[in-house]
């Protein structure tokens, strides 16, 4: 079975010409189990991929110094969580739980993947949606969808061909 690993995301906005490949794209990351399941994410994107890659190290190293916060979210009662360095946010986790003590479950398991997790190499297109402001601001009338399972907080879609 193969280890948890890093996998690198090229973010695709959809303004952006996809026949450009030399065009300079954000780039995030998410870490998966060896199922393929993500296990969280990058809180944000960076500028560039050795940006990213750098971050994730950074994470790793740091994982003795890494604190695991559980939040509620809203009215929702659902639980999502970060992992802060020194105070700063550096991951998050993919989708919301049910039960806090899903959410502090899913957490240890992101946790006890960083030491054994390898870092894969190229990186993954995918397509940012567009916000609910930008459809606004386009004149749409189309009502933002509230938060999925699937997906958690993140507005984000793995390009499928």
């Amino acid at each position: 079975m193969l280890p948890p690993r890093f996998i690198f995301l090229a973010i695709i906005t959809p303004d952006d010409d996809e026949s450009v490949v030399d065009r300079q794209q954000r780039t995030a990351w998410m870490l998966c189990s060896p199922n393929n399941r993500i296990l969280g994410r990058g809180e944000r994107p960076f500028d560039t991929d050795a940006q990213c890659r750098e971050a994730v190290l950074g994470v790793v190293h740091a994982a003795d110094r890494l604190n695991a916060v559980s939040t509620a979210l809203g009215t929702s009662g659902h639980w999502v969580w970060r992992v802060e360095l020194d105070g700063v946010p550096v991951a998050v986790s993919h989708r919301s739980y049910l039960r806090a003590r899903e959410c502090q479950y899913n957490v240890g398991r992101f946790l006890a993947a960083l030491p054994d997790a390898l870092l894969t190499e190229g990186r993954r297109l995918l397509r940012e949606a567009p916000r609910a402001v930008d459809r606004l601001t386009r004149g749409t009338q189309e009502t933002p969808a509230g938060p999925r399972r699937d997906r958690g907080d993140a507005a984000w879609r793995i390009k499928t061909a």
